[in-house]
């Protein structure tokens, strides 16, 4: 049954540079780049959406469609929902973000979730600003280990004091997002050719809807985990290609005494400060913790010489061998226990964040009119990926759909 409406306002036919497509039951507001965007969904009713993926941008894109009453399911391959935002409790007396974890607050195109949750609205996810007290290079050579100096960061970065990003994407699975939420429900083609498209699963269970936007990782894309029929133009097949999504390995350290600084910098610099290879940081700093937890992150070619070890144990060898020989043998007389996160085992995920290598742009194009894509690959507001970029695409797929429609 179609969803019926109730409560219809009415929209000012433009704001800004852009134009309402009609009226709308509960009228949203999507801030990007300083405009205002009201999507006015009265003429859509009869619209029904499949999304392809329950990470940042499915949910978010969940979240949209159950405010503005489209009917929709979402398909999700794995057994949770969350993508590569994931938290582990109990390994500390903090949870543990094991995929994204920082707030970058100097996105340019924020959505109005991130507006919420950086203006404390939600008492459940209180914020900080990291201040880091000492910051240490190290370049394999011994007498860098004691580099050490004030570092003062931007006055941007944020992280959650008591919660993580899985709690804050928690708050996109609202009930009406909840109950056509279908977890373990990998799809496997998608077949675009008739007015409507049909999306099958691994199980041979069959989807039917108006539009589909489709939310995996560009990787599950370059390795063909979809069928699409017909196939995806050259054109748009090529730019999948072309962005690159290294693997990235994520290790927590817990130890009985700290011996190290806020941040360890392994291999030097490159342009701008940037981080090169990896690097170690308190995964405490700033937490209501006693615990003393050192995490590595690390992508690319230096995450496949960690990945490359051919057991959990021969890796955690590796770190700790590592930072005993930046910090004289504490760290494995210190060790406690650890925990591994490799995002490039991870089925269905198989690796960290792209790279940038492509057009956002090209990547987010609709197909025929019927088939969307977002994802932090494909915001096309800016140059933000990771969580933040995931979410701004949702918004901008959400906003083609309906106006496809209209």
């Amino acid at each position: 049954m179609r969803p019926t409406r109730t409560r219809v306002v009415s929209c000012p036919e433009s704001v800004g540079d852009t134009r309402c497509h009609g009226c709308v039951d509960e009228a949203f507001l999507v801030h990007r780049q300083e405009a205002i965007h009201v999507l006015c969904l009265n003429s859509i009713a009869f619209m029904k959406a499949i999304i392809v993926g329950a990470g940042a941008a499915g949910l978010t894109a969940g979240y949209l469609l159950d405010r503005s009453g489209v009917e929709f399911e979402i398909l999700e391959a794995r057994s949770e929902y969350g993508g590569r935002v994931r938290k582990l409790e109990g390994f500390a007396d903090f949870p543990i973000d094991l995929g994204a974890e920082w707030i970058h607050r100097w996105i340019a195109a924020r959505p109005p979730i991130f507006t919420e949750l950086l203006q404390g609205e939600d008492p459940r996810l209180p914020t900080f600003q990291e201040h880091l007290e000492t910051v240490s290079q190290w370049t394999g050579e011994k007498l860098r280990t004691r580099n050490w100096w004030r570092y003062i960061p931007k006055p941007t970065d944020l992280k959650f004091v008591d919660g993580t990003w899985f709690d804050a994407l928690d708050r996109l699975v609202t009930p009406g997002v909840a109950e056509r939420l279908h977890l373990n429900t990998p799809v496997t083609s998608i077949d675009y050719r008739a007015n409507s498209v049909s999306v099958e699963t691994l199980s041979g269970e069959k989807f039917q809807a108006d539009r589909v936007l489709v939310t995996t990782p560009i990787s599950m894309l370059q390795r063909g985990g979809i069928r699409f029929n017909p196939d995806l133009p050259k054109s748009k097949k090529d730019e999948i290609m072309k962005e690159r999504m290294p693997g990235g390995l994520k290790v927590f350290l817990r130890f009985s005494q700290r011996f190290y600084p806020d941040l360890i910098y392994v291999g030097g610099f490159l342009k701008g400060g940037v981080l090169n290879e990896c690097g170690y940081y308190n995964a405490a700093l700033g937490k209501n913790s006693e615990c003393n937890v050192l995490a590595l992150f690390t992508q690319g070619a230096k995450a496949e010489r960690y990945i490359e070890q051919s057991t959990e144990e021969d890796l955690l060898h590796y770190v700790l061998l590592e930072l005993d020989s930046m910090f004289e043998g504490r760290a494995s007389s210190l060790y406690e226990d650890h925990v591994i996160q490799n995002w490039a085992r991870e089925p269905y995920i198989h690796g960290s964040y792209s790279q940038r290598k492509a057009s956002a742009k090209k990547l987010a194009e609709p197909v025929a009119g019927k088939l969307f894509f977002a994802g932090e690959a494909m915001n096309i507001d800016g140059k933000t990926i990771a969580v933040h970029g995931a979410c701004a695409s949702a918004y901008a797929a959400v906003d083609a759909m309906c106006s496809s429609a209209a």
